[in-house]
């Protein structure tokens, strides 16, 4: 039995990355077999085994995925948290905003999300926050 490991660098992901990532992230608690991601992107996507061997091999190269073989099967393991890169991801989205843009995208991302009443309520938390720390850089006071 191989094990072959990269360390996860900060190359942002491919959407044919984030299709195949995901698929794996589900797996990631037994490992996730070369067939598994095959078969659902045959079935999601409509690509030949080939494809998904060619990103499964980037991922790894990339840093993104850890491989392991065992026996004739090879299993594939997130180097990092879903979340993790969800936030990197959105942090490069953030760097590439033009000024006057973010509120638009930061609405955009709110109506296509469906959020938990949780979730709301840390969004209401971090707006009421933002808006006394602007209040109170406009009005600083007085000793």
């Amino acid at each position: 039995m191989s094990d072959v490991s990269n360390s996860r660098d900060d190359a942002q992901l491919t959407p044919a990355e984030w299709k195949v990532m995901k698929v794996v992230w589900r797996h990631r608690y037994r490992g996730c077999a070369a067939r598994d991601v095959y078969t659902e992107t045959a079935r999601t996507e409509g690509w030949a085994p080939t494809t998904t061997k060619s990103i499964l091999r980037r991922l790894v190269d990339k840093g993104h995925l850890s491989v392991r073989q065992v026996g004739n099967a090879y299993l594939y393991e997130p180097a990092g948290s879903a979340v993790k890169s969800l936030l990197a991801a959105a942090d490069s989205l953030i760097d590439n905003l033009l000024e006057g843009t973010s509120g638009l995208v930061i609405s955009h991302m709110l109506e296509r999300t469906r959020l938990t009443d949780d979730e709301l309520a840390r969004l209401r938390e971090l707006i009421d926050r933002r808006t006394a720390d602007r209040t109170d850089d406009e009005h600083p006071k007085q000793a």
